[in-house]
């Protein structure tokens, strides 16, 4: 079975976080990608470190190095994300739970209980959801049961990625499965996956056209097999 280096392990939870830096409250391939680029500076990052674990990350990562040699940069891809935004391709800002709530007169901090994990609304105690079991090796933690996938070929694309070279995942395995999903069209119907198309329109994306990532490295004059030889030349010299 496939294993995840902490590297890898922790690529969704830095996805999540500029998710919602970005008050998007889904986790797209477009976050993935920018949580490639996390650098030493992340304060999640020094606080694992505190903690003994010696995390490769930002000139240490190789994926991340071959982003930034073809030009593709935290800030630059950050902006890149803010132009498809713009074109209508991503969402803008999304209202979080909190904000949609107050919007009815509720102040989700006082519904909440103590720690504990209960939930107090209109008189009706129910307990908070249990932290999700691990499906096994073959997949890295999900950031948060409750964060829907719009990314979910990238998490089953990274484990095939690593297990076909015998390797336990790292971030490069990531940027491959990144580039991978990203070499299909978005074709999303009502006939083959009602609950995803579903999904993302609640969020506002789009149903068909170019993956996100496709569009973001084809601005900068890349391809995708560009990039994916790149990065398993990397690969090769760093494993």
């Amino acid at each position: 079975m496939v294993g995840f280096t902490e590297e890898a392990g922790i690529v969704p939870h830095f996805a999540r976080e500029e998710a919602e830096r970005r008050h998007q409250y889904y986790l797209g391939p477009e976050h993935l990608l920018l949580g490639l680029l996390v650098g030493d500076e992340h304060p999640m990052v020094r606080g694992l470190r505190a903690h003994g674990l010696d995390l490769k990350v930002g000139d240490d990562n190789p994926a991340a190095w071959v982003l930034r040699a073809h030009g593709l940069d935290l800030e630059t891809v950050r902006a890149g994300i803010d132009r498809l935004v713009a074109e209508g391709v991503l969402p803008g800002p999304q209202p979080s739970d909190a904000e949609l709530l107050a919007t009815l007169g509720i102040d989700l901090e006082e519904v909440m209980a103590p720690p504990g994990g209960e939930l107090r609304l209109g008189g009706l105690l129910r307990r908070g959801p249990a932290r999700a079991a691990t499906a096994g090796p073959a997949l890295p933690a999900r950031p948060r049961s409750r964060t829907p996938l719009i990314c979910w070929r990238v998490f089953r694309f990274v484990a095939e990625e690593a297990a076909a070279r015998g390797q336990d995942a790292t971030p490069a395995h990531w940027l491959l499965a990144l580039l991978r999903d990203a070499q299909d069209q978005v074709e999303v119907t009502t006939g083959r996956y009602p609950v995803e198309r579903r999904k993302r329109a609640m969020f506002g994306l789009p149903d068909h056209g170019s993956s996100p990532i496709r569009l973001l490295v084809e601005s900068h004059g890349l391809t995708l097999d560009q990039l994916r030889a790149a990065t398993l030349e990397e690969l090769d010299q760093t494993l």
